[in-house]
């Protein structure tokens, strides 16, 4: 009788422990089953115009939502593009004028179907028109504008707040560096940041020190050169040491050095004196995420 006891009592506790393995593996899949890979594949989605005055946001903008984005409760990244100073607009609200930032970067690539990051993302291209403030910046020097503009886009789109990158060129890039050097990355929005071909930040460092960063520039562009080289070494000399070193790539180039950076064109031709271009830029963003 003893013997049958002790079988069933061993019978029973293999079913309890198997029981729990399978419950810890349920939770363990879950939890590390990642938001990117459950998306749906982007085979092409909607490029949209939002016009000054359509939305409730202070800027029109162009925003891509990838196919499946409509069929799913996911959240999405976002990646928000800032134009260089000949797409700003004038304040009308015509579409033609909105049209300008399709010029250069993912919005370009989106408009000539060569739009194709390893995961699906959210795309917006905010055009700024106020004629207050430094003309040369995204933003006008300050960081208000965009800050109000990342919060339109989270409460109107299903964004993954967790995953919200900055990038913008020559005007754009400006803004990009007053964004991280005059807005507190506690309430800030933002994962990762590149700057491209743009005026670096002589101070502010502190304010975003547990964001990565990567910077892009020509060897040929003059002060934008000097500049960013100096904020990637001020940047990592500061104390307390960031949490990550902010990363640098040069290339023999002038100004344009974003065409090459957007399209990933230019991967594996930076000077190897500096960081290297080995990964897209769009793969680097994904791999970074906010706590």
């Amino acid at each position: 009788m003893n013997t049958i006891k002790k079988s069933l009592l061993l019978l029973l506790l293999v079913s309890l422990i198997s029981v729990s393995c399978g419950d810890d593996e349920g939770s363990d899949s879950s939890a590390s089953g990642d938001e990117l890979t459950s998306l749906p594949a982007d085979t092409g989605g909607t490029h949209t115009p939002k016009v000054l005055g359509s939305t409730t946001a202070a800027v029109g903008y162009y925003v891509y939502l990838p196919a499946g984005y409509d069929k799913v409760s996911s959240k999405y990244p976002l990646l928000v593009f800032l134009h260089g100073k000949t797409e700003r607009g004038d304040g009308t609200n015509g579409q033609a004028v909105l049209d300008k930032v399709l010029a250069n970067g993912p919005p370009k690539l989106i408009k000539n179907k060569q739009w194709n990051p390893p995961y699906p993302m959210i795309v917006v291209s905010p055009q700024y028109h106020d004629p207050a403030g430094n003309q040369n910046n995204w933003g006008g020097g300050s960081p208000a504008p965009l800050k109000a503009f990342i919060e339109h886009m989270i409460s109107t789109y299903r964004v993954n707040e967790k995953r919200i990158y900055l990038t913008g060129l020559s005007h754009g890039g400006n803004g990009v560096y007053d964004y991280l050097t005059k807005q507190d990355e506690s309430t800030s929005h933002i994962a990762a940041a590149a700057p491209v071909a743009a005026y670096g930040a002589g101070s502010g460092f502190q304010k975003s020190k547990s964001i990565p960063i990567w910077v892009f520039i020509g060897d040929k562009d003059g002060v934008n050169f000097t500049t960013s080289k100096n904020f990637v070494t001020n940047y990592n000399a500061q104390s307390p040491t960031p949490k990550h070193q902010a990363k640098i790539s040069v290339f023999d180039a002038g100004h344009d050095v974003w065409t090459r950076t957007y399209s990933g064109s230019g991967m594996g031709t930076a000077d190897t004196s500096y960081d290297p271009f080995s990964v897209s830029l769009y793969s680097w963003m994904l791999d970074q995420k906010k706590d």
